[in-house]
């Protein structure tokens, strides 16, 4: 069974090389079509390079093209020009192009399946700096990673996180995952839960939280503090308090804790109280008069 695939795959070797020399026929070209073929050879070099200058002027011009486009357009038509005019000179000879194309062609899949994810993260940094959902700048939060965005380049986008970490995210993980951009408008709301004594008329306590929050620095006034009604727990009202700040995180993070504080202030003196949640343990330790331990 071996030998005759051996075999077979021997034959179909034999015959691809026949038919490519019988391609590669150049019996027929005469001394000028060699030399006209070896000229154009020859130039096709600076003439790639004068093509890839003008192609990299071209992109330039375009509005909102990022920096690195324009070298790779420009690497890209100076390769170009030069497999043309491989292919033109190899036309005079006699050469059936075709098998050449077929060579390039399969040479081009290879080296795009190996440059694959690259390619994806330049054309997803191309997306995202053409049509930007969130700047320099802006706060983020995406696939784990929560900061400020310092770079938009070719393959990453680079945030700096509050410990002051950089993070790398490839583009294309950006475009494929949901992203939260916190500073998008030029406001953000925050909230906290909380339960009270069921004992304690919600309008009251509404009043004592709204006031309390109201007064505290980084709380915006438009929209005003509020408070919601979720639902009752052991023994408790359940609310929930919202209150409008600048988008960054920094103010969120401070005006979150300040309003915590003042919120625990406001009810001690109003003499509301919070149910404290319960805790029991079972199958705790006994200890006798002499040391042992046993289960209770």
């Amino acid at each position: 069974m071996l030998a005759s695939v051996s075999e077979w795959i021997v034959a179909q070797s034999v015959d691809d090389i026949e038919k490519i020399d019988e391609a590669i026929e150049t019996s027929t070209a005469t001394p000028l079509e060699i030399t006209v073929a070896i000229g154009i050879i020859v130039l096709s070099w600076p003439a790639s390079a004068l093509f890839a200058r003008l192609a990299k002027r071209i992109s330039r011009r375009v509005p909102g093209t990022p920096d690195y486009v324009p070298d790779l357009v420009g690497r890209a038509t100076r390769w170009l020009v030069v497999l043309i005019g491989i292919a033109w000179a190899m036309s005079l000879l006699g050469v059936d192009v075709g098998w050449f194309a077929l060579v390039v062609a399969l040479v081009a899949v290879i080296v795009f399946l190996m440059v694959r994810p690259l390619i994806e993260n330049l054309a997803a940094g191309l997306l995202l700096q053409s049509r930007p959902s969130f700047g320099v700048g802006d706060e983020i939060s995406t696939n784990g990673y929560v900061g400020e965005v310092l770079l938009i380049s070719a393959r990453s986008t680079v945030i700096q996180t509050r410990d002051f970490k950089r993070i790398h995210i490839p583009n294309q993980d950006v475009l494929d995952n949901p992203i939260d951009v916190y500073t998008a408008f030029d406001r953000r709301r925050s909230s906290i839960e909380l339960g009270v004594n069921y004992a304690v008329d919600p309008d009251v306590a509404d009043g004592v939280l709204v006031e309390a929050v109201r007064s505290v620095d980084g709380v915006l006034d438009d929209p005003p503090p509020s408070v919601r009604v979720r639902g009752f727990g052991d023994g408790s009202t359940l609310l929930q308090v919202r209150w409008w700040h600048d988008p960054d995180l920094r103010s969120e993070n401070v005006t979150r804790d300040r309003v915590v504080r003042a919120i625990k202030r406001s009810l001690d003196e109003a003499g509301i109280d919070m149910p404290s949640p319960e805790i029991k343990v079972t199958g705790g330790l006994n200890i006798d008069e002499a040391g042992n331990a046993g289960t209770g």
